[in-house]
């Protein structure tokens, strides 16, 4: 391509290079925002690394619980809180550090929710790591002096090992490299953060492996497995199934220490004056069958420290249960009685039986269904039929129920069970049906017959009868005649019910409007 010779094209080219050289060196927003993501997360991480570190130092104080005479737990524990220390201390500074990044990057940036407001900032983390403040070497020299101090409290035989399983180092990239450049220089100052969050999580990796590999100078990691329980808490500790028997029943409650050791060797329980051995897993069962009454248990867990062979005893919190005669209950579920022709659900239930335990029976009718929830059916009516209630060869009693026949219905005819009636309704009238209000129960009767007498105003009356709930062709005839003034009367309303019986029941009277 050829030089252009006007200066105006030839201004346009250079804008268009230095323009190009710029998209070059900038740093993409999905470069910025991945050093966010790993940042975020490694603090995520460093959370688990802390709660790490404290499972290894608490297993110090459980190992002295358990043997208060050794004496190389205080040693190595001491060795352990100086790890902790400078594990401590050289975590602040770090912390600094990333506050003086965040500063030289224009601070934080609140508006946006971000941590600078510079986060592509490569000239800053050069200042202030590698050129100005020399932050970076300052921060390798710290390291190097925290590595040394803790080469101090290893094992000479066993540093090359424990050393090689810590992650925190200063090792450049390359032979005879600079490991402050190789972190710092000309990166972003989000980066430069997310690099000391980086270091932040190698110093508590490296502080949780130190605890942990002093805590294995006295005890093993099979000593903190959950099924070997530590003693360092202690309280005594009573369970039952039931508090509540019935007369005839065991009482039986579970009486242990809690976190108690299967070494039960140690362990004697001592409940209402009777030694108790515990089993295999600790726990000693005590057992009775006391008459109807109030009980209250008492005693005590003594145990036996393996080391020393020093009794400590634990006394039992407050504990009682009752003990009743047998009884049960049942209960109607919609009324008190029962009532011919429909199903009567009850509910049935005996104290300390489980529902489905329960055999019952009715003296007359039947009574159906299971777990406590039963439909009772009778057909005769009596002052007194019995519910009888037995399980596991026991009577809980019979429970007496009077038995009735379902109330009488009332008539009604345009939804009124009477009254006066505009003539253009009545005339739309097909027949006359029997209605129960305000009855629990969902009982339908059937209309077999009924009259009606026909009273026209100043004129002779009428008279017809009728089969079902209809009107007969007659009725209706009377009925196309209303006019006001007339009177009808409908009577001799024959119905039957659910329970199968035919009764009469009251007329109802209309006026026309």
């Amino acid at each position: 391509m050829s030089i252009p010779k006007e200066n105006r094209q030839q201004m346009i080219n250079l804008m268009y290079l230095v323009l190009t050289a710029l998209l070059a060196l900038n740093v993409s927003a999905e470069i910025l925002n991945a050093f966010r993501t790993i940042n975020n997360s490694l603090e995520s991480s460093n959370t688990l690394l802390d709660m790490n570190s404290r499972v290894n130092y608490n297993a110090f104080g459980a190992k002295m619980a358990k043997e208060p005479g050794n004496a190389k737990i205080p040693e190595f524990k001491a060795k352990a809180d100086e790890v902790i220390r400078m594990s401590k201390d050289l975590q602040d500074y770090v912390k600094s550090l990333q506050d003086g990044i965040v500063k030289e990057a224009g601070g934080a940036n609140a508006a946006e929710g971000t941590l600078m407001k510079r986060q592509d900032d490569l000239d800053a983390s050069t200042r202030y790591f590698i050129e100005e403040n020399k932050k970076g070497y300052e921060l390798k020299k710290k390291i190097d002096e925290f590595l040394t101090n803790v080469k101090k409290l290893i094992d000479p035989a066993q540093i090359e090992v424990v050393m090689q399983k810590i992650p925190l180092n200063t090792n450049p990239q390359k032979k005879g490299g600079d490991w402050a450049r190789d972190n710092f220089f000309q990166m972003p100052a989000i980066a430069s953060y997310t690099m000391l969050t980086k270091e932040l999580s190698d110093i508590k990796a490296t502080e949780g492996t130190l605890v942990a590999y002093l805590f294995s100078e006295i005890g093993t990691s099979e000593e903190l497995k959950p099924e070997e329980i530590v003693f360092d808490a202690f309280s005594a500790q009573i369970t039952s199934p039931s508090a509540y028997i019935l007369q005839g029943e065991s009482f039986e409650a579970n009486v242990f220490l809690a976190a108690t050791s299967s070494k039960n060797d140690n362990i004697s329980v001592n409940v209402n004056g009777s030694s108790l051995k515990p089993d295999t897993k600790g726990i000693a069962h005590y057992k009775s069958s006391p008459g109807v009454g109030e009980y209250e248990l008492k005693g005590s867990i003594t145990l036996k420290n393996p080391k020393t062979n020093q009794l400590t005893s634990y006394p039992l919190p407050p504990f009682k249960y009752t003990v009743a005669a047998p009884f049960a209950t049942v209960s109607p579920t919609k009324m008190n009685v029962f009532y011919i022709g429909v199903d009567n659900p009850v509910q049935i239930s005996a104290a300390g039986v489980a529902n489905s335990k329960l055999q019952v029976s009715i003296d007359q009718g039947s009574i159906s269904g299971s777990a406590g929830k039963y439909t009772v059916r009778v057909t005769q009516q009596t002052t007194q039929n019995n519910v009888n209630v037995s399980a596991n060869g026991k009577s809980y009693g019979k429970f007496p129920f009077r038995v009735k026949m379902i109330p009488n219905p009332q008539a009604e005819c345009a939804n009124m069970p009477g009254g006066r009636v505009n003539s253009g309704v009545w005339k739309a009238q097909q027949g006359v049906i029997a209605k129960l209000d305000n009855f629990d129960f969902d009982a339908k009767f059937e209309v077999l017959s009924f009259n009606m007498f026909y009273q026209p105003k100043l004129q002779d009356p009428g008279i017809a009868a009728t089969t079902g709930p209809y009107f007969s062709a007659q009725q209706k005839q009377f009925i196309s005649k209303a006019k006001p003034g007339d009177i009808y009367y409908i009577e001799e309303i024959k119905v039957r019910g659910p329970d199968g019986l035919t009764r009469k029941i009251p007329g109802i009277a209309f006026k026309i409007d």
